[in-house]
C-alpha cells in the first residue's frame, strides 16, 4: 500500500535559494511601497477589518478569506509544478504574494496602532509564513505524490493552514490578551 508514500530526495538547492531571495525581495518591496499604497482605501479597510475580527474572535471571515486565498495559491503552485517541469514559474506568484504580505504587515503595524502590532506579530505573520512554507512544500513534493490523491493535496494543506490560523487566533492570541 503506497498511497501516502513518496520518495524523498534532496531539495533543489538552486530553487531553495531562488525561493528565499524572491521572498525577501518581495517583502522589502512591499515595505517600501507602504507609503504610496496608503492612499488606497482597500488596504486600510483590510487592516481595520482584520484587527477587528481577531480582537472579536470572529473566526468565519478570517478563516474563509485565508482559506480561499490559500486554495487559490496552492492549486496554482500545484498545477504549475505537477503538470509542467517549470517550477521556477512559481517564483512570480511567490513574489506577488510576498509583496502583498509586506504591504499588509506594514499597514497592520503602522495604521492600526498597538492592536495591529499585536495582531501582526501573533496571528498574521505566523499564518502567512506557514503558508509560504506550504507553497514551498507543494513545489517540492507534488510530483512525488500518488496520482490518485494528488489533486486533493492543495485542498488538504489549505484546510490545515486555516486550522492553524484558527488555533493562532483562538489559543495563542487569547493567551496573549489575557496576559497583557
Amino acid at each position: 500500500m503506497r498511497n501516502l508514500s513518496f520518495s524523498v530526495k534532496k531539495c533543489d538547492k538552486k530553487y531553495v535559494l531562488a525561493f528565499i531571495i524572491t521572498l525577501l525581495c518581495s517583502i522589502v518591496c512591499g515595505i517600501v511601497l507602504y507609503k504610496p499604497v496608503t492612499t488606497n482605501i482597500y488596504f486600510i479597510t483590510f487592516a481595520n477589518d482584520y484587527v477587528y475580527n481577531v480582537f472579536n474572535f470572529q473566526n468565519t471571515p478570517l478563516f474563509f478569506t485565508h482559506f480561499l486565498a490559500d486554495v487559490l495559491y496552492f492549486y496554482v503552485f500545484f498545477l504549475i509544478c505537477y503538470l509542467t517541469k517549470f517550477k521556477y514559474l512559481t517564483l512570480i506568484l511567490l513574489y506577488l504574494r510576498g509583496l502583498f504580505f509586506g504591504i499588509y504587515s506594514v499597514i497592520l503595524i503602522c495604521v492600526s496602532s498597538v492592536g495591529g502590532i499585536v495582531v501582526a506579530i501573533f496571528v498574521f505573520i505566523p499564518a502567512t509564513v506557514l503558508s509560504f512554507a506550504i507553497c514551498f512544500i507543494i513545489t517540492e513534493i507534488c510530483q512525488k505524490f500518488d496520482r490518485k490523491y494528488a489533486f486533493f493535496l492543495p485542498l488538504a494543506l489549505a484546510l490545515l493552514d486555516g486550522i492553524v490560523l484558527m488555533l493562532l487566533v483562538n489559543v495563542l492570541f487569547r493567551v496573549v490578551i489575557i496576559i497583557v
